[in-house]
């Protein structure tokens, strides 16, 4: 997918891969987002629809910065039946079994690997506090809650610099996952293309369980040399498409957007933390704290209750 063509030139576009994934990148000269197209339907263009082109345009004004990028997001169809909306599942009563994989060119020392597994203790932590909603005063506790079980060190030096849809990480996940629907594998490396990460979708499971999963950035974990993306909210991020959100800008200001009722619209991706930003005319404004924009990792703390629910929903769809 090109994705420096505009959502106002993709309103024809219907189809969809069934192994669809998120991308989130760090870049220093462009932000682009895909446009979200329901099931069935096409989506409008409109005054307020955002062209990435511009939006490119405008980062890369402030040369030499660091971005997260997401070139590939899109939604994914939802196979389950249209209305269908299982009860809200309660707060902290969905424990994930978590399988970490790092993944190294090169054999790691006992120091290095203790140190390692002291930052995948820090991650999961992370996730937890996110996930509870201990984050933030206003943060929503949704049902979930990460559950390690173990950390596999694993040496490959194909694998360790693995491409997003490339033959490696194919190679990587079919040979190293772990579970069922219900079982989030990480795979931690020093991924290529300057990406932070990328995530499957819970809709995407069925046609292909075991490219299921997320790719970090190793050094995005927290204490990672990746700031400001290191303190462990990539992998907050992207288990949220994995678990079924989109992002909050997806779509621009469309009434529709990220299909979540309580994030309001925002214009295109934030970036640093631009707090007060309002970028579209209605809802309020934006949700630069939301773990699902593209801020800076101390600048995101929060799930909506909306953005709960949905993932409850979606658990409930596709991965119970």
């Amino acid at each position: 997918m090109n994705s420096s063509v505009s959502r106002c030139a993709r309103t024809a576009r219907v189809g969809f891969r069934a192994a669809a994934v998120t991308t989130l990148a760090l870049v220093a000269s462009t932000v682009a987002a895909v446009a979200p197209v329901t099931t069935g339907a096409v989506s409008t263009a409109s005054a307020d629809c955002f062209d990435p082109v511009a939006a490119g345009a405008s980062v890369a004004s402030r040369s030499g910065e660091l971005h997260r990028f997401d070139p590939q997001t899109q939604l994914v169809p939802e196979t389950a039946p249209e209305n269908f909306r299982a009860a809200r599942l309660p707060n902290g009563s969905v424990t994930i079994p978590t399988y970490m994989n790092i993944i190294t060119a090169a054999d790691l020392t006992p120091e290095e690997q203790a140190a390692r597994s002291l930052q995948v203790d820090q991650q999961i932590a992370v996730l937890n506090r996110a996930y509870s909603g201990h984050s933030a005063s206003d943060a929503a506790n949704t049902p979930f809650r990460f559950s390690l079980q173990s950390v596999n060190f694993v040496v490959n030096p194909d694998w360790a610099t693995m491409a997003y849809g490339s033959p490696e990480e194919k190679a990587a996940k079919s040979a190293l996952r772990q579970g069922d629907a219900t079982a989030l594998n990480l795979y931690a490396a020093d991924i290529g293309g300057k990406l932070l990460g990328w995530a499957t979708f819970p809709q995407s499971y069925a046609a292909a369980p075991k490219q299921d999963g997320v790719v970090l950035l190793l050094d995005s974990m927290p204490g990672g040399s990746a700031a400001p993306y290191n303190k462990g909210d990539t992998a907050t991020h992207e288990i949220g498409h994995w678990l079924g959100l989109y992002h909050t800008f997806q779509g621009g200001c469309q009434l529709k957007n990220d299909l979540v009722n309580d994030t309001p619209a925002e214009r295109s991706p934030a970036s640093g933390c631009p707090t007060g930003r309002d970028s579209c005319r209605s809802q309020g404004v934006d949700p630069i704290d939301n773990f699902m924009d593209y801020s800076n990792d101390g600048c995101m703390d929060r799930f909506s209750k909306g953005q709960s629910e949905r993932m409850s929903s979606e658990w409930s769809a596709y991965r119970a």
